[in-house]
Protein backbone atom coordinates (compact mmCIF):
# COMPACT_ATOMS: atom_id res chain seq x y z
CA UNK A 1 0.00 0.00 0.00
CA UNK A 2 2.36 2.56 -0.89
CA UNK A 3 1.63 6.01 -1.05
CA UNK A 4 2.39 8.69 -3.02
CA UNK A 5 1.29 12.63 -2.71
CA UNK A 6 -0.71 11.31 -0.41
CA UNK A 7 -2.74 14.99 0.39
CA UNK A 8 -3.32 16.06 -3.41
CA UNK A 9 -4.27 12.34 -4.12
CA UNK A 10 -7.18 12.79 -1.62
CA UNK A 11 -7.71 16.16 -2.75
CA UNK A 12 -8.10 14.96 -6.03
CA UNK A 13 -10.62 12.50 -4.68
CA UNK A 14 -12.77 15.46 -2.84
CA UNK A 15 -12.76 17.20 -6.40
CA UNK A 16 -14.60 14.39 -8.27
CA UNK A 17 -17.17 13.18 -5.23
CA UNK A 18 -18.92 15.65 -2.66
CA UNK A 19 -18.20 14.11 0.69
CA UNK A 20 -20.92 13.10 2.11
CA UNK A 21 -22.25 12.19 6.07
CA UNK A 22 -20.37 8.92 7.03
CA UNK A 23 -22.22 6.21 7.75
CA UNK A 24 -22.49 3.94 10.59
CA UNK A 25 -20.40 1.02 9.05
CA UNK A 26 -17.74 3.83 8.17
CA UNK A 27 -17.55 5.24 11.96
CA UNK A 28 -17.26 1.58 12.98
CA UNK A 29 -14.11 1.21 10.77
CA UNK A 30 -13.01 4.57 11.21
CA UNK A 31 -13.21 3.94 15.32
CA UNK A 32 -10.73 0.57 14.43
CA UNK A 33 -8.39 2.78 12.19
CA UNK A 34 -8.23 5.16 14.99
CA UNK A 35 -8.23 2.49 17.86
CA UNK A 36 -4.90 0.76 15.60
CA UNK A 37 -2.91 4.02 15.88
CA UNK A 38 -3.59 5.34 19.23
CA UNK A 39 -2.22 2.07 20.91
CA UNK A 40 -1.01 -0.82 18.43
CA UNK A 41 -0.06 -3.48 21.09
CA UNK A 42 3.72 -4.38 21.79
CA UNK A 43 4.18 -0.19 22.70
CA UNK A 44 3.53 1.62 19.61
CA UNK A 45 1.09 4.42 18.64
CA UNK A 46 0.68 7.70 20.15
CA UNK A 47 0.26 6.10 23.08
CA UNK A 48 3.30 3.87 23.04
CA UNK A 49 5.83 6.61 21.85
CA UNK A 50 4.73 9.20 24.96
CA UNK A 51 5.85 6.44 27.12
CA UNK A 52 9.20 6.32 25.01
CA UNK A 53 9.41 10.13 25.17
CA UNK A 54 9.25 10.02 29.32
CA UNK A 55 11.83 6.94 29.04
CA UNK A 56 14.10 8.84 27.01
CA UNK A 57 14.07 12.26 28.67
CA UNK A 58 14.07 10.16 32.00
CA UNK A 59 17.82 8.58 31.09
CA UNK A 60 16.57 5.25 30.26
CA UNK A 61 16.91 3.51 26.60
CA UNK A 62 13.27 1.78 25.52
CA UNK A 63 13.51 -1.65 24.24
CA UNK A 64 14.96 -1.85 20.82
CA UNK A 65 16.09 1.83 20.82
CA UNK A 66 18.86 3.19 19.75
CA UNK A 67 20.79 6.61 20.22
CA UNK A 68 22.12 8.02 16.81
CA UNK A 69 23.66 10.99 18.09
CA UNK A 70 22.56 14.46 18.83
CA UNK A 71 19.74 13.79 20.54
CA UNK A 72 17.78 11.08 17.97
CA UNK A 73 16.97 8.39 18.80
CA UNK A 74 15.26 5.57 16.79
CA UNK A 75 13.62 1.97 17.19
CA UNK A 76 10.80 -0.31 16.27
CA UNK A 77 7.49 -1.45 17.40
CA UNK A 78 5.05 -3.76 15.63
CA UNK A 79 6.82 -2.97 11.95
CA UNK A 80 6.59 0.35 12.39
CA UNK A 81 10.14 2.82 12.49
CA UNK A 82 10.22 5.67 15.59
CA UNK A 83 12.28 8.31 15.43
CA UNK A 84 12.60 10.88 18.33
CA UNK A 85 14.56 13.83 18.49
CA UNK A 86 14.37 15.54 22.18
CA UNK A 87 16.28 17.98 24.01
CA UNK A 88 15.63 17.73 28.03
CA UNK A 89 16.00 20.40 30.55
CA UNK A 90 16.07 20.62 34.20
CA UNK A 91 13.96 22.32 36.75
CA UNK A 92 15.69 26.09 36.06
CA UNK A 93 15.07 25.56 32.13
CA UNK A 94 18.49 25.23 31.33
CA UNK A 95 19.03 22.17 28.68
CA UNK A 96 21.48 19.36 29.68
CA UNK A 97 21.42 15.75 28.97
CA UNK A 98 18.25 13.68 29.33
CA UNK A 99 18.22 12.20 32.58
CA UNK A 100 16.94 11.71 36.16
CA UNK A 101 16.93 15.55 36.88
CA UNK A 102 14.86 16.40 33.85
CA UNK A 103 11.45 18.42 34.18
CA UNK A 104 10.45 19.40 30.73
CA UNK A 105 11.49 18.36 27.55
CA UNK A 106 10.33 18.90 23.59
CA UNK A 107 10.28 16.19 21.38
CA UNK A 108 9.91 15.78 17.20
CA UNK A 109 8.27 12.35 16.65
CA UNK A 110 7.88 10.62 13.67
CA UNK A 111 6.82 7.11 12.80
CA UNK A 112 6.17 5.31 9.52
CA UNK A 113 6.08 1.82 8.39
CA UNK A 114 3.78 -1.27 7.44
CA UNK A 115 1.63 -2.00 10.56
CA UNK A 116 -0.59 -5.62 10.34
CA UNK A 117 -3.03 -6.46 13.17
CA UNK A 118 -5.67 -8.93 12.57
CA UNK A 119 -8.60 -6.48 11.66
CA UNK A 120 -6.17 -3.57 10.20
CA UNK A 121 -3.39 -3.49 7.65
CA UNK A 122 -1.87 -0.01 7.16
CA UNK A 123 0.75 1.83 5.43
CA UNK A 124 1.38 4.71 8.13
CA UNK A 125 3.08 8.16 8.33
CA UNK A 126 2.72 10.30 11.41
CA UNK A 127 4.65 13.23 12.56
CA UNK A 128 4.39 15.61 15.13
CA UNK A 129 5.98 17.27 17.65
CA UNK A 130 5.20 17.81 21.80
CA UNK A 131 5.78 19.20 24.89
CA UNK A 132 6.58 17.21 28.50
CA UNK A 133 6.60 19.22 31.72
CA UNK A 134 6.06 17.95 35.32
CA UNK A 135 8.57 14.97 35.08
CA UNK A 136 10.38 15.69 38.38
CA UNK A 137 6.47 15.02 39.93
CA UNK A 138 4.39 11.96 40.19
CA UNK A 139 2.59 12.66 36.28
CA UNK A 140 4.17 14.31 33.48
CA UNK A 141 1.89 16.34 31.41
CA UNK A 142 1.87 16.18 27.43
CA UNK A 143 0.58 18.43 24.98
CA UNK A 144 1.51 18.98 21.33
CA UNK A 145 -0.05 18.62 17.71
CA UNK A 146 0.57 15.84 14.81
CA UNK A 147 -0.37 15.07 11.24
CA UNK A 148 -0.62 11.39 10.01
CA UNK A 149 -1.77 9.66 6.81
CA UNK A 150 -2.64 5.84 6.35
CA UNK A 151 -3.54 3.94 3.85
CA UNK A 152 -5.82 0.85 5.64
CA UNK A 153 -7.54 -1.92 4.90
CA UNK A 154 -10.31 -2.83 7.30
CA UNK A 155 -11.53 -6.58 8.13
CA UNK A 156 -14.29 -5.41 10.16
CA UNK A 157 -14.89 -6.48 13.85
CA UNK A 158 -18.41 -5.39 13.54
CA UNK A 159 -19.49 -7.04 10.55
CA UNK A 160 -17.66 -10.35 9.58
CA UNK A 161 -16.62 -10.90 6.21
CA UNK A 162 -16.47 -7.11 5.71
CA UNK A 163 -13.44 -5.27 4.29
CA UNK A 164 -12.90 -1.58 3.37
CA UNK A 165 -9.86 0.27 2.42
CA UNK A 166 -9.39 3.50 3.24
CA UNK A 167 -7.34 6.86 2.58
CA UNK A 168 -7.27 8.75 5.81
CA UNK A 169 -5.84 12.16 6.46
CA UNK A 170 -5.61 13.45 9.69
CA UNK A 171 -4.14 15.98 11.95
CA UNK A 172 -4.49 15.85 16.02
CA UNK A 173 -3.71 17.70 18.93
CA UNK A 174 -2.80 16.29 22.46
CA UNK A 175 -4.50 18.42 24.94
CA UNK A 176 -3.13 18.14 28.82
CA UNK A 177 -1.89 14.17 28.39
CA UNK A 178 -1.01 13.22 32.37
CA UNK A 179 1.33 10.46 32.32
CA UNK A 180 2.55 8.35 35.91
CA UNK A 181 6.57 9.09 35.51
CA UNK A 182 7.15 6.01 37.76
CA UNK A 183 4.62 3.28 35.57
CA UNK A 184 4.55 5.84 32.55
CA UNK A 185 1.40 5.04 31.47
CA UNK A 186 -1.20 7.57 30.47
CA UNK A 187 -3.88 8.21 33.00
CA UNK A 188 -5.63 11.10 31.74
CA UNK A 189 -6.25 13.74 29.65
CA UNK A 190 -7.60 14.05 25.75
CA UNK A 191 -7.00 14.22 21.89
CA UNK A 192 -9.36 15.67 19.11
CA UNK A 193 -8.53 14.89 15.58
CA UNK A 194 -10.09 15.74 12.49
CA UNK A 195 -10.06 13.04 10.17
CA UNK A 196 -10.60 13.19 5.83
CA UNK A 197 -11.52 9.66 4.43
CA UNK A 198 -11.78 8.33 1.33
CA UNK A 199 -13.74 4.30 1.50
CA UNK A 200 -14.18 1.54 -0.77
CA UNK A 201 -16.20 -1.24 0.83
CA UNK A 202 -16.30 -4.76 -0.63
CA UNK A 203 -17.87 -8.18 0.64
CA UNK A 204 -21.26 -7.01 1.42
CA UNK A 205 -24.43 -6.89 -0.29
CA UNK A 206 -24.30 -2.93 -0.24
CA UNK A 207 -20.81 -2.51 -1.61
CA UNK A 208 -19.78 1.51 -1.84
CA UNK A 209 -17.20 4.30 -2.29
CA UNK A 210 -17.19 7.65 -0.72
CA UNK A 211 -14.93 10.88 1.01
CA UNK A 212 -16.61 12.04 4.20
CA UNK A 213 -15.15 14.40 6.98
CA UNK A 214 -15.26 12.81 10.86
CA UNK A 215 -13.50 14.79 13.83
CA UNK A 216 -13.09 12.16 17.45
CA UNK A 217 -12.41 13.33 20.85
CA UNK A 218 -10.37 10.44 22.78
CA UNK A 219 -10.71 10.56 26.45
CA UNK A 220 -8.36 8.76 28.25
CA UNK A 221 -8.73 7.00 31.93
CA UNK A 222 -6.15 5.48 34.29
CA UNK A 223 -7.50 2.10 33.61
CA UNK A 224 -5.71 2.11 30.26
CA UNK A 225 -8.70 2.66 28.35
CA UNK A 226 -10.03 5.49 26.94
CA UNK A 227 -13.29 6.94 25.31
CA UNK A 228 -13.83 7.49 21.69
CA UNK A 229 -16.64 9.68 20.43
CA UNK A 230 -17.11 10.62 16.84
CA UNK A 231 -19.24 13.33 15.41
CA UNK A 232 -20.26 13.46 19.14
CA UNK A 233 -22.37 10.54 18.83
CA UNK A 234 -21.07 7.79 17.99
CA UNK A 235 -19.46 5.75 21.10
CA UNK A 236 -16.55 3.89 21.56
CA UNK A 237 -14.00 1.93 24.03
CA UNK A 238 -10.34 1.74 23.38
CA UNK A 239 -8.39 -0.91 25.34
CA UNK A 240 -5.06 1.13 25.47
CA UNK A 241 -2.95 -2.51 26.01
CA UNK A 242 -4.12 -4.18 22.81
CA UNK A 243 -5.18 -1.68 20.29
CA UNK A 244 -8.71 -3.06 20.28
CA UNK A 245 -12.18 -1.08 20.22
CA UNK A 246 -15.41 -1.68 20.88
CA UNK A 247 -19.29 0.33 20.46
CA UNK A 248 -20.74 1.79 23.47
CA UNK A 249 -24.27 1.77 23.19
CA UNK A 250 -26.32 1.06 19.76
Amino acid sequence: MNRIALLPLVLSFAACMSSSKPTREQYDDTAQAIASTTSTGGGGGDVGSMTDSVTIAQGTMPTGFTLMGDGHFQGTHLGLDYSYSIVCKGIAGAAGACGPTTDQASVDVAWSGTLTTASVDASVMRSGSWSITGLQSDTATFAGSSTFSFDATVRSIFRPGATATYSFDASAAYNAIRISTRQRQVIDGSARFDLSAHAQVSGTSHDSDATFDIHAQITFHADHTADLVLDGSQHYSLDLTTGGVVRVGT
